[in-house]
């Protein structure tokens, strides 16, 4: 049986002032066979397709994958530019036996605030109504009615930081394929109280969400039960259907699937309060960060998280920890303006470059900065943790600049802090440094919690900040816990 691969994946920060170009998807643009260099044993999500289809002794037919680091909306011209190819590969695949798509779940375009149910609706008219399609979708989706309408199968991550992705990957193969042999009947149910948690919050490893999976795999071991997705959900989506979901699947018995999504609702909204996040002042954080008797000390720059829509050009940490006097530090600024002046410089060059803060003042002034360019880079670096593994990452030409006594890790594409990569492809090696700052919120556990001495959390402001009542949001289903007071939810 032909089994089409397909993917598009984006997690879209409404608030973020700067838009999702074609030149941001560009650099992990696959198309037909460059999908199998690509991804071909690697961790990821179609990594573990293709394992599982082969397995099962399904053809794959790589048609398109695109992917773009988390940033404000798409803009039209782009979106309409991916899904065009998109549609058109998979044309060209035809016939197809099933699909397995790989979305994030939480991705929105100009005038499109569920391009991921959008984009599931183009594949079903391509293939038709009666060829499966099997769906997998990041922890924070915002999943829709309308992408649970266009799909056979959908599963999710179970993890945050995202250490499943192949084995869920590997899993909506396989339920596809058991699907097509005709072995089962999967119906979905689905349900999604008024709940809009912040990513902090969806830490798998603590509870309430780890009560919550751990009761969504009780259920997924009952006979007649299939798989059952917890999506924490994107509250950085001023969208409709942002927020907490669950998605069962039962095998030809819709009824049992409504009840076990219903199930885990419930118990989800009984503990509302319990995912409330406190996180240190500014002020006190590198106050216990200087203070701290041996490093490395990780200084998590909440408000700017990378992976959640965050510029990476926050300067608040920066200029505190400077201020503070701070030695052995460690700061990643995405500044290309800045990247250019230290490159024109050269290395071993003593320079004045004014560094961040330059997206949308949200996240810090511009912060003045004087010190000796040491490396220079293109960048370039290839996951070699638990995140991803094997998945090439581009952060655009790199610089390490020394700042009295700190190094900055100046670069021109904002890169989230998975890998230890990414910092030992410069030349710096993490275990040996004394603070390291990142801009994240769980997803940099993966890779720095296992060397961490300590671990300061921190409240600094930013498109991603814990404080969701400080975002106007316009579009978002209301009322909704906990922006409004009296919220109620009555279990369907």
């Amino acid at each position: 049986m032909r089994i089409g691969v397909v993917s598009v994946m984006q997690e879209t920060n409404t608030f973020c002032a700067v838009r999702a170009t074609m030149e941001e998807f560009v650099p992990h643009v696959r198309r037909g066979e460059e999908i199998l260099a690509t991804y071909a044993g690697t961790k990821s999500g179609i990594g573990g397709f293709l394992d599982a289809a082969r397995a099962e002794g399904l053809m794959v037919v790589p048609t398109y994958s695109a992917r773009a680091t988390s940033s404000g909306l798409t803009d039209t011209r782009t979106f309409d530019s991916l899904t065009a190819e998109l549609v058109e590969a998979l044309q060209a695949a035809l016939p197809v036996d099933g699909v397995l798509l790989a979305l994030h779940g939480a991705f929105a375009a100009e005038g499109v605030p569920d391009a991921d149910g959008e984009i599931a609706r183009r594949v079903r008219d391509v293939v038709g109504p009666h060829v499966p399609i099997a769906v997998e979708v990041d922890l924070h989706a915002n999943v829709s009615r309308a992408l649970v309408d266009c799909v056979d199968v959908l599963v999710g991550y179970d993890t945050y930081p995202h250490l499943d992705i192949y084995e869920r990957g590997s899993e909506a193969a396989t339920l596809l394929a058991r699907r097509l042999r005709g072995e089962i009947r999967p119906v979905l149910g689905w349900a999604a109280p008024p709940l809009l948690l912040v990513p902090q919050a969806q830490f798998t490893s603590q509870p309430p969400m780890a009560d919550l999976l751990a009761e969504a795999h009780r259920l997924e071991r009952e006979p007649g039960m299939l798989a059952v997705t917890v999506s924490g959900g994107f509250c950085y989506a001023d969208v409709p259907h942002a927020g907490f979901s669950v998605t069962a699947i039962a095998d030809a018995d819709l009824s049992r699937a409504e009840a076990a999504a219903r199930h885990i609702a419930a118990l989800a909204w009984g503990r509302r309060e319990d995912f409330a996040v406190h996180n240190l002042s500014v002020e006190a954080a590198v106050a216990r960060t200087v203070a701290a008797p041996k490093g490395p000390v990780i200084l998590v720059d909440v408000g700017d998280n990378i992976g959640g829509g965050g510029p990476g050009d926050g300067t608040v940490l920066l200029r505190e920890l400077l201020k503070a006097g701070a030695k052995g530090a460690v700061v990643n600024i995405t500044d290309p303006q800045a990247v250019r002046a230290a490159i024109a410089a050269g290395v071993g060059a003593e320079v004045a470059v004014t560094v961040g803060g330059k997206v949308d003042g949200r996240h810090g002034p511009p912060l003045p900065v004087a010190g000796r360019i040491r490396a220079i880079t293109d960048g370039r670096y290839v996951n070699k943790g638990r995140f991803m593994t094997g998945v090439p990452v581009y952060m655009g030409r790199s610089v390490v600049m020394e700042v009295d006594g700190n190094e900055m890790l100046l670069t021109e594409r904002k890169t989230a802090p998975f890998d230890l990569e990414q910092l030992r492809s410069v030349g710096i090696e993490p275990t040996d440094r004394q603070i390291i700052v990142v801009k994240a919120a769980i997803a940099w556990r993966a890779a720095y919690e296992p060397i961490a001495a300590d671990i300061v959390e921190v409240d600094t402001p930013g498109v991603t900040s814990t404080d969701l009542r400080a975002f106007g949001f316009v579009h978002l289903r209301r009322p909704m816990y906990p922006l409004d007071a009296g919220v109620s939810y009555e279990v369907p």
